[in-house]
């Protein structure tokens, strides 16, 4: 064989190695991002965990956790493309989906779809004691810390002063997150917050902590007005000493979280996850051997994870089922009622 010849062959033969699979482990990865929420919130340990624990059961795929602004902006991202699924409120999530006008100010999201119901999420009113604020229906001309623009919370704070007979124009109200919520009550440049959340949350703990503060209830009657208009505000009592300061009940009400994607993202992929949510499978890499459903996970970082069960899985869900979700749940039995199911599926 000539010296050209055989450069030739030897070239052919590279090239035919290039192209054959890798071993199992080279396999092509998945990606699949999870929006969660501001440092200080559920939304953003939760999201976390379950980022890490499907990626310890999925071999080919990287499931990630991306920090953001929480419900509103989740759904807006979701919609754009941006990110394979969020976790949101339901009612955020019911607005995006219809379109509603008075509530969702940027284009409706008709392929909004939904993989678990997660959570409730249980609002909170705070104020600084020394403000003398009594009653929610004392913080016209108040300080008041909304949420920030494009949260769940900002959402929701619209709603609760309508139902108390104020807008934004009656109070002082102030955009910020977090982090800022935190400092501005600490500073004294606001008199009191609106927040909702799963109970407990790190930065309701830091403010009760280090501040003198009262856990203020919804009156009957707001709770009435709200549920005449919104139905999904459910009415639940906020148990004492859940924080500081907080020896007593509280009155209020809460919404469920809900992990949401949009129907393009790939049936395999949604079944994927939603499968390892709630099924008892190996972690893998892991030094020890383990099983443990991504549901297990979640309980064991944070008090709302013990929350998350099968048995919920579609409690408080306000929009239709992504087809992979759909077909988990129809293989394991449960009863979907008709609004859920995918139009995609029909």
């Amino acid at each position: 064989m000539s010296k050209k010849v055989f450069v030739a062959v030897a070239i052919l033969a590279l090239c035919v190695v290039m192209a054959l699979p890798g071993p199992a482990n080279a396999q092509k990865k998945r990606f699949f991002g999870i929006a969660t929420g501001g440092i200080g919130g559920v939304y953003y340990p939760l999201g976390g965990a379950l980022a890490q624990s499907l990626t310890n059961k999925i071999p080919d795929m990287v499931v990630t956790a991306q920090t953001g602004n929480a419900s509103v902006a989740n759904v807006n991202l979701i919609s754009r493309g941006e990110v394979e699924s969020g976790i949101a409120q339901n009612n955020v999530a019911l607005a995006a989906y219809r379109g509603d006008k008075a509530s969702w100010k940027t284009p409706q999201v008709k392929n909004l779809r939904c993989i678990a119901s997660l959570y409730p999420e249980t609002v909170h009113t705070v104020v600084l004691s020394k403000t003398g604020i009594k009653s929610v229906l004392d913080m016209k001309g108040k300080r008041i810390i909304v949420g920030d623009k494009g949260s769940g919370t900002e959402f929701d704070s619209r709603r609760f002063l309508e139902a108390m007979g104020l807008t934004y124009n009656d109070i002082k109200p102030i955009y910020v997150y977090y982090a800022a919520a935190v400092q501005r009550m600490q500073d004294e440049q606001a008199d009191g917050l609106f927040w909702t959340a799963g109970v407990p949350t790190s930065s309701i703990i830091e403010i009760a902590t280090t501040k003198d503060v009262t856990f203020l209830a919804f009156p009957d009657n707001v709770i009435k007005k709200l549920q005449a208009k919104y139905p999904y505000y459910t009415a639940v009592t906020m148990p004492a000493n859940s924080y500081p300061k907080q020896k007593e009940p509280v009155k209020t009400v809460a919404m469920l979280a809900i992990w949401v994607t949009r129907s393009e993202v790939p049936e395999k992929d949604v079944y994927d996850v939603v499968y390892q949510l709630w099924e008892k499978t190996p972690l893998i890499y892991r030094e020890k051997k383990e099983t443990a459903s991504g549901a297990e996970v979640l309980a064991k970082v944070h008090e709302q994870g013990k929350n998350v069960k099968l048995e919920n899985a579609l409690l408080g869900v306000t929009v239709p089922l992504h087809k992979g979700a759909y077909k988990y749940y129809k293989e394991k039995g449960i009863s979907i009622p008709p609004a859920l199911v995918p139009p995609e599926a029909k």
